[in-house]
């Protein structure tokens, strides 16, 4: 009896002193062809990574997890929508949030004046925390799902001077 060979990944015993049959190559490449098709098929249903950061007095703030909305504004006679990013950092001590106002009904791609970025103590309630109302976002895309963009300006607390804002950027999954 001579040796044993295997064919490929599917292990069919196959005595080497004889050609493999065509017919079993065929299956064989068919079978495998087909797993491939199969793996490569599967949709990744994960959301796309989010972030929300943005750099103030010198420090970097990064959102742990943001998560965005949009919804009405609830001024009587008006018909605005608001893009609304909410995080906290990633030591919890601070809420982030930005509130980006569109002029009408719609949120588009496009640059957006009076924005507001909140920056406010989360575990010291004693403690103000900064408020900047003339925001500029640039929202760079946007639909149903998610928003990107990037944002700038200055933020003040009661009884200060006004800081900048810099090297804000969005990337977030609309809820």
């Amino acid at each position: 009896m001579g040796k044993t060979s295997y064919l490929a990944a599917i292990f069919i015993p196959i005595p080497s002193d004889k050609p493999i049959p065509m017919k079993l190559i065929r299956v064989a490449a068919i079978l495998m062809a087909a797993a491939l098709v199969i793996n490569a098929c599967k949709k990744d249903d994960a959301p796309p990574a989010t972030s929300f950061s943005f750099t103030f007095n010198g420090q970097q703030y990064v959102a742990h997890e943001p998560s965005a909305y949009v919804a009405d504004t609830i001024l009587t006679g008006t018909n605005q929508k608001v893009l609304i990013i909410d995080g906290l950092t990633n030591s919890f001590k601070q809420h982030m949030q930005l509130m980006v106002i569109s002029p009408d009904d719609s949120l588009n791609v496009g640059t957006y004046g009076g924005s507001v970025v909140t920056l406010m103590p989360v575990q010291d309630t004693a403690t103000q925390g900064y408020i900047g109302d003339q925001i500029e976002v640039q929202i760079t895309s946007i639909n149903s799902k998610r928003a990107e963009g990037t944002f700038k300006g200055t933020l003040i607390k009661s009884g200060e001077v006004e800081k900048p804002l810099t090297d804000g950027t969005f990337k977030v999954n609309i809820n």
